[in-house]
């Protein structure tokens, strides 16, 4: 949160109505009270503000009488296990983190602290996507959330990169982005870490990642909202980084069948002909590891593609890779694809089921 800790900071000044803005930004659930200089002087809630509210109080009145003067803090200098026992006496959600001289430095979630460390390297989910080629499915909620199962594509996801530690999320956010935020909140109570950065007009996945600069200190993933798969991450990122690609592409082989007989010839005189023959090429999966430096390749507040980035990478001479994923996959772009894609679902539980039996 770090970097954007400024995100939570209300001023004297403001109204109510300018700290609901500010907490929806910072999608914390809390605003920082501090002074020009950036000192602490108090907290304001989602509860409290909602409390606030329920009592009349005006949107545009003082903030005065919603604030928390005597927040509760940890110092910069504390120990994780300090720091735990604090969230475990005060039940709280988050705690401002201040130097010696009571001046925010960041904000920490008990996410942070009784989550497993997890891996360094961030999982960037592209979920803002509008799915107007699903038609019905799509017009109450957004692709991410359409089910799997019991579950949403996006809860898939999210487990699949967990299971190898990657615990560390980034989710980027348009097309009805209450509805994901809501049901994932922190995602403390799915085991992982997640940020939300949101889109005020369509970036593409280039621009959506470009939100997410602040986040990213290693090698990360950047993975599309509506793939299903049971991918092995760990291996791609290992093969991502042993290789030295400022890029990798998880790609899939795709085959088709050419419906008719193909004529190979040479003006007018046929020297063959192949009967209904197949292609096989290389796809895109969907599915990156990027270096951070290459982000200063996407364009600020632009519509910018990963394909453009892809080959921009390609042009500058940086080294693209691309890595087969031969698990499990499935784009869900269309209809039918969804339907497949859940009937596939209770095949590889079944699998799955089958697998565990041999093993006793």
């Amino acid at each position: 949160m770090k970097n954007n800790i400024n995100r939570l900071f209300v001023y004297k000044s403001h109204t109510i109505r300018q700290v609901i803005q500010s907490i929806d930004l910072g999608a914390k659930g809390i605003a920082l009270l501090v002074n020009q200089d950036g000192l602490l002087l108090g907290t304001i809630t989602d509860g409290d503000i909602r409390r606030a509210i329920l009592k009349g109080v005006p949107l545009d009145d003082s903030i005065e009488n919603v604030v928390h003067y005597n927040p509760i803090i940890v110092k910069q200098n504390m120990t994780k296990e300090e720091i735990k026992d604090i969230f475990i006496k005060k039940a709280v959600r988050h705690i401002p983190i201040v130097d010696a001289n009571n001046k925010v430095i960041d904000l920490i979630s008990i996410n942070d602290i009784l989550l497993p460390e997890g891996k360094d390297n961030l999982v960037i989910i592209m979920a803002g996507g509008l799915g107007t080629r699903l038609k019905e499915l799509t017009k109450e909620i957004p692709k991410p959330m359409l089910k799997i199962g019991k579950d949403p594509i996006l809860h898939h996801i999210i487990n699949n990169f967990k299971q190898y530690g990657y615990n560390k999320m980034v989710l980027s956010v348009n097309y009805k982005a209450d509805i994901i935020e809501n049901y994932f909140q922190d995602g403390y109570a799915y085991g992982v870490k997640i940020e939300y950065v949101r889109e005020k007009k369509r970036l593409g996945t280039g621009g959506g990642i470009k939100l997410a600069k602040n986040y990213i200190e290693a090698p990360f993933f950047v993975t599309n909202g509506d793939i299903f798969t049971s991918l092995n991450v760990e291996d791609m990122m290992n093969f991502h980084i042993e290789n030295k690609f400022d890029i990798t592409v998880g790609v899939r082989r795709h085959s088709f069948q050419i419906p008719y007989g193909v004529i190979s010839s040479e003006e007018n005189n046929i020297r063959s002909v192949e009967e209904k023959p197949t292609i096989e090429y290389l796809i895109n999966g969907g599915i990156y590891c990027i270096n951070p430096e290459i982000i200063e390749y996407i364009p600020d507040d632009e519509y910018y593609e990963i394909t453009d980035l892809i080959n921009k990478c390609i042009k500058e001479g940086k080294n693209v890779g691309s890595y087969e994923i031969k698990d499990y996959w499935m784009d869900i772009g269309k209809i039918e694809d969804y339907y497949k894609v859940n009937e596939d679902m209770y095949e590889l539980i079944a699998c799955e089921k089958l697998g565990d039996e041999d093993d006793k």
